[in-house]
């Protein structure tokens, strides 16, 4: 299963990840509506796969700013699970050396905890011209974790 990877690889990437990025603050504190006011919404996936009851569980979404040169994910909880998840995580990955393949030049970026209520990230990565896969998961309490994104081993968003 391509999160299960996802989750190993980017907690691995997780310690460089943070000597790289300048985070906006805690997540919970970071306004629900984008990743900052240049930023602009390029897609948005249903957390999804692996739901028992069929349902969304919330929403992964990726933005862009042409004046910052960076993309940023965020997951959010879909509002009928707020304060019910036991696990919320984001990830980000950029194909830095253009090969269309995650390998070791590839960036990728993290960010996940428990302590999430609504929604994990922003994760920010530099990835301006570059192709992107990103996804987010969520557990709500003991169930099976659910996830949603950029399709398995498919690089987008290259602009």
């Amino acid at each position: 299963m391509k999160i299960t990877r996802w989750m190993a690889g980017g907690m691995t990437v997780a310690a460089s990840a943070a000597l790289t990025l300048v985070s906006a603050g805690p997540a919970q504190a970071f306004p629900q509506g984008a990743c900052g006011n240049s930023y602009r919404k390029v897609a948005t996936y249903p957390i999804a796969t692996g739901a028992k009851d069929g349902n969304s569980y919330g929403t992964v979404t990726l933005y862009q700013s042409p004046t910052a040169h960076r993309k940023c994910v965020i997951a959010r909880l879909a509002d009928r699970y707020v304060g019910k998840s036991s696990y919320l995580y984001v990830a980000l990955y950029v194909d830095k050396n253009r090969n269309r393949k995650y390998d070791g030049p590839d960036i990728g970026i993290a960010d996940g905890s428990p302590k999430y209520k609504w929604f994990a990230g922003p994760v920010y990565a530099p990835a301006e011209g570059l192709c992107v896969q990103f996804t987010g998961a969520i557990r709500i309490g003991s169930q099976p974790v659910v996830h949603g994104g950029t399709p398995e081993d498919t690089w987008k968003y290259c602009g």
